[in-house]
């Protein structure tokens, strides 16, 4: 019983294409603000590990965040988020 060998987890399929999977959080509140008296943070990660952050004063604005987020990426790569 002591040395018992767990399974394996299961393989998981991973998008191979661009934003069809993002990860997002927002972090805080941090103890030390920035200069902007920012004291919460955003994140959104896509499937390739390419990261987002923007620095936020409230928990609130992290709608707008992703507001941002959505036509920064729109810009940049052509291409819309999936839904």
């Amino acid at each position: 019983m002591g040395k018992m060998t767990r399974a394996p987890f299961p393989k998981v399929e991973r998008s191979t294409e661009p934003l069809a999977i993002i990860h997002s959080d927002i972090c805080g509140e941090m103890s030390i603000p920035t200069k902007g008296q920012k004291v919460y943070f955003s994140t959104f990660i896509d499937y390739s590990r390419y990261g987002y952050v923007y620095l936020l004063k409230h928990k609130s604005e992290g709608f707008d965040a992703f507001k941002i987020f959505k036509t920064e990426v729109k810009n940049q790569l052509n291409k819309l988020l999936k839904f």
